[in-house]
């Protein structure tokens, strides 16, 4: 269950913590996914081609790609284009077809045919979400509900680098869920500065005799604000409002072909066994003496990998976490694939 919603954090968080020049790294740019009724069977030609219309969308991140020439053209070539393809069931126990289509072949032809692909470094949009419910206060939506779930498939659909705050003390000292009901517009700026984004996506939810209704605000650096009210199914507000967004943070977006991969000690950690353990653990080397920044590299099955920046040295890092027992030291490599100063490896004991 940890790794599980660790990679899924991972997937939001991790992202918010590497932004650097103005951009972030979207992965899943070449994949799609399409809700089936069974599973086990090889995919049909149709859904072959529905699931590479979705990965064009997100490639050009605009929806007018189906207008432009060459666009069918390219459809044609699904079956050749599609790499493999997975499935997975959800705890409702509902079935996902997950296609990936190759890289290389699929940007060389959106070439040919003239179909502008935006890369996969993409504006960093940070996402305040705020509810009501009726007879209780106003608190920060929380990642599990609907709107938030809805919002975040959407904007992986239009491969949108949306991002989550940490919520911790500093956003609440700085933007407490009763601000962002009320709209205060210079608090919103206040909080998200931590951040960096390119763009900021505001906004709130709430029901009322059985309907959803919600308000949303995005500023960035490119328009003034704009506002949307909504009303209806939620999870048809949601995707009205990314749609909104993405239409607006991506249009005309070109990136730099700059490496967005921040620099530092790569820090390899085994036995974190739950988000307890992950956020105290990460806490801990942020307090570090000459820990500047502590960013997620990736995770796998019992290990875990975070990137350090440092203005010390390797040596007085590793004489600083030995007075931690929780750290218990494996080993010191100095890795050809990684990046700086090597990889340490400790084991968490709590």
């Amino acid at each position: 269950m940890f790794i599980r919603c660790l990679r899924q954090a991972l997937a939001c968080v991790a992202l918010l913590w590497a932004v650097a020049a103005g951009a972030v790294t979207v992965s899943g740019l070449y994949s799609a996914e399409i809700k089936v009724s069974s599973a086990g069977v090889p995919p049909a030609a149709g859904q072959v081609t529905d699931g590479l219309a979705q990965v064009m969308i997100k490639l050009s991140g605009s929806r007018d790609v189906v207008t432009q020439t060459g666009y069918g053209s390219v459809l044609l070539q699904a079956q050749e284009l599609m790499r493999e393809y997975t499935y997975r069931t959800s705890a409702e126990g509902e079935h996902w077809l997950q296609l990936s289509y190759d890289q290389a072949q699929l940007d060389a032809l959106l070439q040919d045919v003239g179909i502008r692909g935006l890369g996969q470094q993409r504006p960093a949009l940070l996402l305040w979400l705020v509810q009501k419910q009726a007879g209780s206060a106003e608190d920060y939506m929380a990642a599990d509900h609907p709107a938030m779930q809805a919002l975040m498939a959407q904007a992986k659909r239009r491969g949108l680098a949306l991002q989550l705050p940490l919520l911790d003390l500093q956003d609440f000292q700085q933007l407490s869920p009763e601000q962002l009901w009320q709209s205060a517009p210079d608090a919103v700026r206040r909080a998200s500065q931590r951040y960096s984004p390119d763009a900021v996506l505001a906004g709130r939810v709430w029901s009322e005799g059985g309907f959803w209704f919600s308000e949303f605000e995005l500023e960035g650096t490119r328009w003034e604000t704009q506002r949307f009210a909504l009303a209806g199914e939620l999870d048809e507000q949601m995707t009205q409002v990314i749609d909104a967004v993405a239409d607006s943070l991506l249009t005309g977006f070109v990136a730099a072909p700059v490496d967005y991969r921040p620099a530092g000690l790569v820090l390899q950690v085994e036995g974190v066994s739950g988000q307890a353990d992950y956020l105290m653990l990460v806490e801990r080397l942020r307090q570090s003496e000459g820990v500047t920044a502590v960013f997620p590299e990736r995770i796998s099955p019992g290990r875990l990998y975070l990137r350090l920046q440092l203005d010390t040295s390797v040596e007085q890092l590793e004489q600083t976490l030995r007075l931690d027992n929780r750290l218990e030291p494996v080993g010191r490599l100095d890795a050809a694939g990684v990046k700086d100063t090597g990889l340490l490896q400790y084991r968490w004991q709590n």
